[in-house]
């Protein structure tokens, strides 16, 4: 593999590996389980009423990262970070940059 294959992390891959870090994680051998954690994160805003997720966005990604740590029942405290998204998700619902989607001309709908 040449040298700049190794240091092209695509955007999926670097939230993998920052998930790992949030979780506190050092292998790579729950990856796979981890994106799909962050897919199931995204569906669920989506449902709740959050119309604008990006995965680049700060407030998304500590969505992202409450949900992870409930799903992985991080330090034992997993309810109390399920109850911190679902306030974040309902928050987000109901914030105009994120229940909106743009239109093509760049106004909101």
């Amino acid at each position: 593999m040449a040298e700049n294959e190794q240091n092209t992390v695509t955007e999926e891959d670097a939230l993998v590996v920052a998930a790992r870090k949030w979780l506190r994680i050092s292998t790579t051998s729950q990856d796979e389980e981890i994106r799909q954690v962050i897919d199931a994160c995204l569906i669920d805003l989506s449902m709740g009423g959050v119309a604008v997720v990006s995965e680049s966005d700060p407030v998304i990604q500590q969505a992202m990262k409450l949900y992870l740590k409930a799903q992985f029942g991080y330090d034992a405290k997993a309810q109390q970070f399920d109850m911190a998204y679902e306030h974040l998700k309902a928050a987000l619902a109901l914030c105009g940059d994120y229940n909106q989607e743009e239109n093509n001309n760049g106004a909101n709908s």
